[in-house]
């Protein structure tokens, strides 16, 4: 019993990891750093002023050049990260050079297809 009580007590002691919920700022200051930014291809990212609940990630010819899985894996991780921030939270993954949309979603949030450049 002692023993029970113990381990119920050092559980309480310690929060879940769903417990946590990170501020959309962070998740926009994560995309945007610098290291992030270049091994992604990112040419910036940021909350959109006229609708706060949509995340704007701009991308380059570094984004275009890598793979079509590492492009879509990063889109999903970006949008399962402004879920936990924003949960009605939307992201729009753009081609700098042109504000078209690169990322197209499919039901429930899952990447459609990653499109090339033009």
């Amino acid at each position: 019993m002692l023993r029970r009580a113990a381990w119920l007590a050092l559980l309480a002691c310690v929060p879940p990891a769903w417990a946590h919920t990170p501020a959309p700022e962070d998740v926009v200051a994560t995309i945007a750093e610098p290291a992030a930014r270049v091994a992604a291809g990112v040419e910036r990212a940021e909350r959109d002023m006229r609708n706060p609940r949509v995340l704007l990630v701009r991308v380059g010819p570094d984004w275009f050049a890598r793979p079509r899985d590492a492009r879509a894996a990063a889109a999903a991780e970006w949008r399962e990260a402004w879920r936990r921030a924003v949960p009605d939270g939307v992201v729009a993954v753009l081609d700098a050079a042109t504000d078209r949309s690169v990322v197209r979603w499919g039901p429930g949030g899952t990447v459609a297809d990653v499109r090339d450049p033009g």
